[in-house]
């Protein structure tokens, strides 16, 4: 009988036995089970984001870098680096101060400081300076007071020649053209008959106002010529006028 009383005893104390431990043990098992891992970071994500912030920018004069950080600072564009430099052409990278892209690749594009404007992404860098290496030659007109065309043109080492038409010309905007073998060869002629580096670097009369400028610009030299005089060699008399010959045959200005 005394057994008996002392297991039922024994029962009674094991059952009052506080149970902190065993709770504690639970409560950490979930808290354990609902803990939640930081999100992984996405590379991908960041470069989009960054790129997105981008705009890729060809300059149409390679000897304004310092005016064009000047206009890009002054409209609130930050110029980030320059990625390409041949001596006739520059290429930049700048960062947008927020995400509208089609207002800053309108404002920029209309810019007459900008060749091309692109929203940065894989393989536009490249892409571009590509297509730079490739420019046999470029030529650009400004305009004057009065009704002077105003265009750009750009012809590719396979003769594709890519046309900008802004003022006083019949074609507005961009056109594409392939020149034939015979044209394309003879533009080639005439780049060879004298080393392009000789010419001067500016034929001009400052002393003269209302005067257009031509720009040509070929193996890593730019030409400007605001007066057509005897000072300018026939060799580029020659070249403008044959260049000029075929977009009036085109009829893209008169």
């Amino acid at each position: 009988m005394k057994i008996f009383f002392l297991s039922v005893f024994l029962f009674a104390l094991s059952c009052g036995a506080p149970k902190g431990d065993t709770n504690k043990t639970e409560s950490n098992s979930e808290k354990e089970t609902h803990e939640v891992a930081p999100p992984s970071v996405d590379k991908k994500e960041i470069e989009v984001n960054l790129y997105n912030r981008q705009l890729v920018l060809v300059l149409n004069d390679p000897k304004r870098e310092d005016k064009t950080k000047e206009f890009l600072k002054n409209s609130g564009v930050q110029w980030k680096k320059k990625v390409f430099d041949n001596g006739t052409s520059k290429i930049a990278v700048v960062e947008i101060p927020n995400d509208k892209y089609d207002f800053w690749l309108n404002a920029l594009g209309n810019s007459s400081e900008f060749k091309t404007v692109k929203v940065n992404a894989e393989n536009v860098v490249e892409d571009l300076i590509k297509k730079e290496e490739n420019t046999l030659l470029s030529m650009r007109k400004t305009g004057c007071f009065g009704d002077c065309p105003t265009y750009d043109i750009t012809i590719d080492k396979q003769g594709i020649v890519s046309y900008n038409g802004k003022q006083y010309v019949l074609q507005k905007g961009k056109k594409e053209f392939q020149l034939t073998e015979k044209e394309l060869e003879t533009i080639n002629n005439k780049l060879n008959k004298k080393k392009f580096s000789s010419f001067n670097d500016v034929y001009d009369n400052p002393k003269i106002m209302d005067l257009a400028s031509t720009h040509i610009l070929h193996d890593g030299k730019q030409v400007t010529i605001r007066l057509w005089n005897d000072d300018v060699p026939d060799e580029l008399i020659d070249l403008h006028e044959y260049i000029e010959g075929i977009l009036l045959k085109k009829k893209f200005f008169e």
